[in-house]
């Protein structure tokens, strides 16, 4: 909707100053846009590919040394003569980056930019970001399934849980929403954990559905069990937590114990009662028993 591409069902928006359904021209005019998905001429050289997004922005011939220059800012000038299926993902990534600054946009919208990305070639995408947004003066509206993509490159972040803004701010702000640490633990198989209620320090308890295949075969007390404790401080609840639950249970039942100190997982978290990876393991559970129903 806000590149013009689907009007919107109800409400307004304006994007560069236009509003983006009586002058989705002129808002075009203003944008770039780089897709999840390379989406270059791979039989075409570097100049080729900027030559036809020079032609559809009906650009003056003064787009050539524009080009020049940005090829030498992200260091692709030397691949010129190269046809563009020999390049890496990152490469093509870069020459993405160009094309969309060819005709100086003052907004560009980044659709999960690092998807399929290693981890050195999404650092590198990173730095490139903060370079043109600092260097070039673009606003960059950037989404993505990578939360800590999000806390490193963003000033602003619009948290969105099935379809709505659960919150938003700065990283900073977003962060302070998750007070206490929270403490994850794996058991081998369920007890009444509501004896831990009386350890001091704890805030809140939460069971989380654990996946197995054949849980409805087994009896409430043969199901592993999983809980996300949140507490006051980590450190000085967790002695006196696992002395409550060996109290209980003598024989081993801890399988794992991981510790998180606030940050934006688990501010997430606290707005959502999820972690950032269990929404989308569901998003591909619901899109795979789509696929299987039809």
């Amino acid at each position: 909707m806000l590149t013009g591409l689907s009007k919107p069902t109800q409400g307004r928006a304006s994007v560069a100053g236009y509003d983006i359904t009586t002058h989705s021209l002129k808002v075009k005019e203003n944008i770039g846009w780089i897709s999840s998905e390379v989406i270059l001429d791979d039989s075409l050289t570097i100049m080729e590919n900027i030559w036809i997004q020079a032609k559809l922005h009906s650009l003056s011939n003064t787009w050539k040394k524009k080009a020049i220059d940005l090829l030498k800012y992200l260091e692709l000038d030397e691949k010129d003569k190269k046809r563009v299926g020999k390049f890496s993902t990152g490469m093509k990534k870069k020459l993405e980056i160009i094309m969309a600054l060819l005709h100086d946009p003052k907004v560009l919208f980044m659709d999960e930019p690092t998807i399929g990305l290693d981890a050195s070639s999404r650092r590198l995408l990173w730095r490139l970001i903060r370079k043109i947004n600092e260097q070039y003066g673009v606003t960059i509206l950037l989404t993505t399934h990578y939360i800590e993509e999000a806390d490193a490159l963003c000033d602003d972040i619009a948290i969105i849980n099935n379809g709505k803004i659960v919150a938003s701010g700065s990283p900073q702000q977003l962060k302070s929403r998750a007070n206490g640490d929270i403490i994850e633990i794996d058991f081998f198989s369920y007890f009444d954990y509501k004896i831990l209620e009386s350890v001091s320090g704890i805030l809140e308890i939460i069971q989380v559905g654990l996946e197995n295949t054949d849980l409805g075969k087994r009896t409430r007390s043969e199901r592993a069990l999983r809980l996300r404790i949140k507490v006051v401080n980590a450190e000085t609840i967790l002695p006196e937590l696992i002395s409550k639950i060996t109290e209980f249970q003598p024989a081993p039942i801890i399988n794992s114990i991981k510790i998180e100190k606030p940050n934006l997982e688990s501010a997430f978290l606290e707005l959502t009662g999820k972690r950032f990876e269990e929404i989308e393991e569901a998003a591909t559970a619901t899109a795979t028993t789509t696929i299987d129903q039809k």
